[in-house]
């Protein structure tokens, strides 16, 4: 539980930061990147 809060939490870390991201796979390939 406590780590899916933390999947979830870096997520939301990353829309916040990732504004001017308009490339939805890039925007994606960041998120696999900061989770690996």
């Amino acid at each position: 539980n406590g780590f899916t809060e933390g999947v979830n939490n870096k997520i939301k870390v990353i829309k916040r930061n990732a504004y001017g991201i308009r490339n939805f796979t890039r925007f994606r390939n960041r998120i696999l990147h900061v989770m690996a």
